[in-house]
C-alpha cells in the first residue's frame, strides 16, 4: 500500500550546487572589485614602467650625457589624489615610478648594456610581472570591473535569498493536502498534472494546475530519487496519483520507487 503523508524535505545536493554557483559569483565579484580598485592601476604601472625603461634603454644606447636624476620614471600628474597617465590611466596613488627614477633604470652604463636585464632586475625587486600587459586601462574600464563586480555580488545576494527560501521549504502530501511552491491546496483542487518532465531528462519535475495556475512539484530539490538513501520524491508522486482523479500529461513512471 503506497503511503499517503509523505515530506520531501531540500537534500544535500540541492545546497551543495547552490554553494557551488554562489561561491563562483561571489568570488568572481572579489575578483573585479580588486582589479577596479588595485589590480588595474598595478597593471599600469607595470605598463608604463616597461615603456619608460624600454625608451630611456634606446636612449641610453645612442650614448652620450645622460641623466634621469631628479626625473620620475613615468610621466603623469595627480589628479584627486592619486596618478593619472595622459589623464585617462590611473597608476596606484603610492606609485614611486611617478615621483622618481628607480637605480635600475638610472644606470647608463647597464643600460646601454641591455635596458631588458635591467627591466628583469627592477621587477624581480619590486615583484612585478616581467611580461607587462598588452595595454594599459583606462577610468572606463576600471569603472566596468566596478559594475560588473556589483552585478555578480547582486546575484550572489539573489542566490542567497534562493537558499533561504528553499530551506523553509518542504514539498508534502498529507491526507489530501499538499504543499508545493510555498501553496498549499488540497488534491481535489489540481485539475490537471503535467508529467512529461517527470522521470525524463530533467528528472523529478513536474507541474500541478490548481485555480488556473501551475504549482511546480521538484522531486530533485525536494526529496529526491535515491531509494537506498531513504529519498522520497517517488514515493511522493505515487502516493498524489492514489489520490488524484483528473488528467494527466504522460507519465512516465520510473523503475524504482521511494518506500
Amino acid at each position: 500500500m503506497i503511503d499517503t503523508s509523505i515530506i520531501c524535505r531540500p537534500t544535500t545536493d540541492t545546497f551543495v550546487r547552490f554553494g557551488i554557483v554562489l561561491l563562483a559569483f561571489f568570488g568572481f565579484g572579489l575578483y573585479f572589485f580588486y582589479d577596479g580598485s588595485v589590480g588595474y592601476r598595478k597593471a599600469n604601472e607595470v605598463y608604463f614602467s616597461y615603456q619608460a625603461f624600454a625608451r630611456l634603454g634606446a636612449e641610453a644606447s645612442k650614448g652620450g650625457a645622460w641623466s634621469t636624476a631628479g626625473k620620475p620614471l613615468i610621466e603623469a600628474e595627480q589628479v584627486g589624489g592619486e596618478w593619472m597617465v595622459e589623464g585617462r590611466y590611473p597608476l596606484p596613488a603610492d606609485c614611486e615610478a611617478a615621483r622618481t627614477t628607480p637605480a635600475e633604470a638610472a644606470d647608463l652604463a647597464a643600460m646601454s648594456k641591455s635596458w631588458a636585464d635591467c627591466w628583469t632586475a627592477y621587477t624581480a625587486r619590486m615583484h612585478y610581472p616581467v611580461k607587462p600587459a598588452e595595454h594599459a586601462f583606462d577610468t572606463a574600464a576600471i569603472r566596468e570591473q566596478w559594475l560588473a563586480g556589483g552585478v555578480c555580488m547582486c546575484i550572489s545576494a539573489v542566490i542567497v535569498y534562493f537558499i533561504l527560501r528553499t530551506r523553509r521549504r518542504v514539498m508534502s502530501l498529507e491526507g489530501e493536502l499538499v504543499t508545493a511552491a510555498g501553496r498549499q491546496f488540497r488534491v481535489a483542487e489540481i485539475t490537471r498534472l503535467d508529467l512529461r518532465q517527470w522521470g525524463k531528462g530533467f528528472k523529478g519535475v513536474a507541474y500541478a494546475t490548481v485555480n488556473g495556475r501551475k504549482v511546480r512539484l521538484d522531486g530533485m530539490t525536494y526529496g529526491g530519487f535515491d531509494p537506498a538513501a531513504g529519498q522520497p520524491a517517488e514515493a511522493f508522486m505515487q502516493a498524489l496519483l492514489a489520490r488524484y482523479q483528473g488528467e494527466i500529461l504522460e507519465y512516465e513512471q520510473n523503475k524504482e520507487t521511494a518506500g
